[in-house]
């Protein structure tokens, strides 16, 4: 489990787009859905603020593009406001076609990574990702 700590919340309804810094000070955008808090938008939430602390466990889900990729392990973050992640992950271990545990540069412990299509990598390939950084 992760302590993220809240910099900016973004809110459309139910969506929270939250950048948070991890303790070793990596600043990264997450994306979950806050069930008891509908805003519009510029609302301020009452239910979490600025400096915060988030907990949970992080997973890059909604992988819709992903290919084996030789490289050091990385992630980008490009779009602002947004959750969406470019990442070079390393497989661990294979959950099912659709689910893997990996290595990542964006924390210590191993990560949940989740694809939209059948997958078939195997422990410690490297793989580039495309898809959204979620916290549960």
């Amino acid at each position: 489990m992760m302590k993220l700590k809240i910099k900016n919340i973004y809110a459309d309804g139910y969506e929270r787009f939250v950048s948070v810094e991890t303790f070793d000070k990596k600043n990264i955008t997450v994306h979950f859905i806050e069930y008891n808090e509908y805003l519009n938008q510029k609302e301020k939430s009452k239910l979490k603020k600025i400096g915060d602390v988030l907990n949970g466990n992080i997973r890059i889900d909604l992988v819709s593009n992903s290919y084996i990729k030789k490289d050091e392990l990385m992630f980008s973050q490009s779009f602002e406001n947004s959750s969406h992640i470019v990442a070079i992950i390393e497989v661990g271990d294979v959950v099912d076609d659709y689910s893997l545990y990996a290595k990542t540069s964006i924390c210590d412990e191993r990560i949940l990574v989740e694809f939209e299509d059948k997958v078939l990598y195997h422990s410690e390939d490297r793989v580039y990702v495309e898809g959204s950084l979620e916290i549960d």
